[in-house]
């Protein structure tokens, strides 16, 4: 946190050397670059961004610099005209570049190679954090560009964008399984804390299977394999994993096609509020509000304990976290509240 916090100051003492005694509007914007520098639920959040500025700057370039591991999840907006993860591919100079997260390597760059124009989200912390203030990501990452375009919050929504091959390997997946209606599930997450037990998501399957006659879906990265194999050992009848199989897009255009998704705070459970899908957030020793799923059909449930947030890793609640004082009665109510 420490360090996050000198990224936030020295970031916001760059962009006021930058940008003094300049006016972005006086400035011909034709290579933007993005930076956004950490993890999927951050990314989806972030994607109102690129539309927003294509949509002021339509016949700029557009650049993302991320992570490697995120590269799959944006390939194919169209709003995007190239996605870096190497920080030697960028370029030397840049119209505007957009500081959504980034680290001491991205502000040793800008400062090596200044932008005519630099906007960042340290500015936007200390503003926000000076009203008492710590809003959802989504809006989060908008502010940073409110200085050159005027936002209607009302209308946001983040959006992922898959290809044709994707939607038709979703669809020869689910004809060759006969799977009709189903549940999407993923159980894992980043930090053990976060997750919540796999016998309640054993019960929960049975109820989706039962009561509502759907399908079982788990997802997940390879990572997520242990954690759902603990789950199905719980179950009765058949379940599918897909564990590891798709990529971040194909995800996308599987969840889609999902009548509802039931998670932990996690990348997957963002992407599912972002393609629109019903849903089901658990949420533990997360910061209330900054990363609830965003959608009109997203839901929760979040039991804030007054040691939240905390560092989700040490726990003073041990014999009885956050994430297990969910029930699954909780879960079924949020589930029948939705319309699918």
């Amino acid at each position: 946190m420490k360090a996050e916090k000198l990224i936030y100051f020295l970031s916001m003492i760059l962009s006021k050397m930058l940008n003094f005694n300049k006016h972005i509007g006086r400035i011909a914007v034709k290579n933007i670059l993005i930076i956004k520098l950490d993890a999927v639920g951050d990314m989806v959040y972030a994607t109102p961004v690129f539309k927003l500025l294509i949509q002021k700057y339509p016949k700029s370039k557009l650049t993302v610099f991320c992570q490697e591991s995120i590269k799959s999840l944006i390939k194919y907006d169209p709003h995007l005209s190239l996605i870096i993860t190497d920080l030697n591919q960028l370029k030397k100079k840049y119209d505007l570049v957009i500081d959504l997260r980034g680290n001491f390597q991205t502000l040793k760059y800008v400062l090596l190679n200044p932008p005519t124009f630099r906007l960042d989200r340290g500015t936007i912390r200390f503003r926000n954090k000076l009203k008492g203030n710590h809003p959802h990501e989504l809006v989060t990452n908008v502010q940073i560009i409110e200085p050159i375009i005027k936002v209607d919050f009302k209308s946001l929504k983040p959006e992922i964008y898959f290809s044709i091959e994707n939607e038709r390997l979703v669809k020869n997946y689910l004809a060759q399984n006969l799977i009709g209606n189903f549940a999407v599930l993923h159980v894992g997450a980043n930090r053990d804390l976060r997750k919540w037990s796999p016998l309640k998501f054993a019960e929960l399957a049975n109820y989706l299977k039962n009561q509502i006659q759907l399908e079982i879906i788990f997802v997940g990265s390879s990572q997520d394999i242990i954690d759902i194999q603990k789950v199905q050992k719980e179950i009765n009848f058949k379940t599918f994993n897909v564990a590891g199989e798709f990529s971040w897009t194909g995800y996308a255009a599987l969840v889609q096609k999902a009548k509802l998704f039931i998670g932990n705070e996690s990348g997957p459970l963002h992407v599912a509020a972002a393609m629109q899908t019903p849903l089901v957030g658990l949420f533990g020793p997360g910061e209330p509000n900054v990363f609830y799923p965003f959608g009109e059909k997203s839901t929760f449930v979040h039991h804030v304990l007054p040691c939240n947030p905390c560092n989700q890793i040490d726990c003073i609640h041990l014999e009885n976290t956050c994430m297990q004082r969910i029930t699954l009665t909780e879960v079924i109510d949020k589930i029948n509240a939705l319309e699918f």
